[in-house]
């Protein structure tokens, strides 16, 4: 059934293309901000697509209806895609998520191989950035990402922790868990743990339940190192996530903060890198999608690529609409939501969700 979809989705996919892709007359705008399409309307202009996960494709668990067929379609449409991921795991544990959920072969290295004509995914994650930069400085070298920062040989961090493979990540990248008053610098990973001598499990509905610790590592000038900069957790309830810590440690404490992963340079700049090996090259002919304005699409406008916004993702109880469904939003929320973003920070156009069947009257 699964290979039959795909099959199906490939072949409008392609009869779209023949058709230029335009369906209807024409895309519907929300008073004029961003145009509300149907993503088989937008295939055809793009070669690549930097593409998030969570609220997109899946919610952790299980795959939208649809997203996994349509992700396999655009593989064998021969577009690249390169999967842009703010969490604090390394790239194995997404890999493996997506082929789990059977959306599609992926890659190991940076570079989309290509197997039978079809490429496959590249995986990029903040956590995996970090992990690499953490392990540069344990064998003395400074990473891009730590210059001015830190220095070679401080490897002792007090973590927040995502409260799963945190002793694996950290003993793989040559960090030991410390103290805060000990520590070089403080990583955060997710907020369901703190590790150490003595670990921890912290309240975090309080916005103040780390201020204790924060502000030891304030009065003392180490940086936070954020392996995942999102605010909130697309799980239906908002959970906070490691960005509002950062964010509390910068306004409250002035505390210095390095965070990796959307809408920061260095994923982005992994990600062109691979798309360079494979010959594109070209931005116009590259889009983001996402979910998150605040992380997918303003890193995307930052980047200088288009952006596709996931309608139906972390912000889908503001729009209105059910999250993880292709449901377009209604004209008048999606123009009242992108009223409290700046002109230059909203997306190239809006998709209720991501698939290639069409969404229905808008």
């Amino acid at each position: 059934r699964a290979l039959a979809m795909g099959r199906l989705c490939l072949a409008a996919l392609v009869l779209g293309a023949a058709r230029g892709l335009l369906p209807r007359a024409g895309p519907s705008r929300a008073a004029g901000r961003s145009p509300v399409v149907d993503l088989a309307e937008l295939c055809d202009k793009y070669d690549a697509f930097l593409l998030d996960q969570f609220g997109v494709v899946h919610d952790g668990k299980t795959c939208y209806a649809g997203s996994a067929e349509c992700v396999r379609a655009l593989q064998a449409a021969g577009k690249r895609i390169v999967v842009l991921s703010n969490s604090s795991k390394r790239r194995r544990e997404t890999i493996e998520r997506l082929q789990g959920l059977e959306c599609g072969m992926c890659t190991y290295l940076d570079a989309a191989d290509v197997v039978a004509g079809v490429p496959a995914i590249s995986v990029f994650t903040s956590g995996d950035l970090v992990h690499g930069a953490l392990s540069a400085l344990g064998k003395g070298v400074v990473d891009a990402l730590f210059e001015g920062v830190l220095d070679p040989g401080q490897t002792r961090a007090f973590v927040f922790g995502n409260g799963d493979d945190d002793e694996a990540y950290l003993a793989t990248a040559g960090v030991e868990p410390s103290e805060i008053e000990a520590a070089d610098f403080v990583l955060a990973r997710g907020l369901f743990c703190t590790l150490g001598p003595e670990p921890a499990d912290l309240d975090f509905s309080s916005p103040d339940a780390s201020d204790a610790i924060l502000e030891v590592a304030a009065h003392r000038n180490i940086p936070m190192v954020v392996a995942n900069p999102d605010l909130v957790r697309p799980d239906g309830k908002n959970s906070p996530m490691p960005g509002v810590l950062a964010r509390r440690y910068a306004e409250r404490f002035a505390g210095r903060c390095v965070l990796v992963g959307k809408p920061h340079p260095a994923i982005y700049d992994a990600a062109f890198a691979a798309l360079a090996s494979v010959g594109v090259v070209d931005k116009s002919r590259i889009a983001a999608v996402g979910d998150s304005m605040h992380h997918d699409i303003l890193g995307g406008s930052k980047s200088g690529v288009d952006t596709i916004f996931v309608a139906g993702g972390v912000h889908s109880a503001e729009l209105g609409v059910p999250q993880g469904r292709h449901v377009p939003p209604d004209a008048a929320a999606l123009d009242a939501f992108f009223a409290e973003f700046p002109e230059d920070q909203l997306p190239t156009v809006t998709i209720p969700g991501f698939t290639l069947a069409e969404s229905g009257p808008r």
